[in-house]
């Protein structure tokens, strides 16, 4: 397992921050928040213990790499916490995290349009956590 922290240069890994986030909002987090990379096909951006960005190439998506992933950055982080949108919700629900508060209609106000991944709008802002010892 190739997990690592990565300090400088972190826009070389921009093409799968995009993947995660709108271009205009990851440099508000990006040489703040510290930035882990697995086997050059994941990124995470994590600040005050906030998954912010976490990212798999698509290449890679559905093969267990971002489980894989997530489960070594909860090592790290053992109360690790996420927002997103309710079908990535599912995701992290699968790799033992819980839904504790939903904020409605957040990603069209938030953008200020409509907001699609993958064919399918997303409106809600799902928070979840990783409650410490759980696997």
């Amino acid at each position: 397992m190739n997990i690592r922290l990565i300090t400088e240069n972190k826009s070389q890994f921009m093409p799968l921050l995009l993947l995660a986030d709108d271009a205009r909002f990851i440099p508000d987090y990006l040489e703040t928040g510290a930035m882990w990379v697995f086997e050059n096909q994941a990124v995470a951006i994590v600040a005050d213990n906030e998954l912010l960005n976490f990212a798999v190439a698509e290449a890679q998506q559905g093969l267990g790499l971002g489980r894989e992933f997530l489960s070594a950055l909860t090592k790290i982080y053992p109360s690790l916490s996420v927002r997103t949108d309710a079908f990535t919700a599912h995701f992290y629900e699968k790799c033992g995290f819980v839904s504790y508060k939903v904020v409605k209609n957040y990603f069209p106000e938030k953008y200020g349009h409509p907001v699609f991944d993958k064919g399918r709008e997303i409106r809600d802002n799902i928070y979840l956590r990783k409650v410490e010892n759980e696997n």
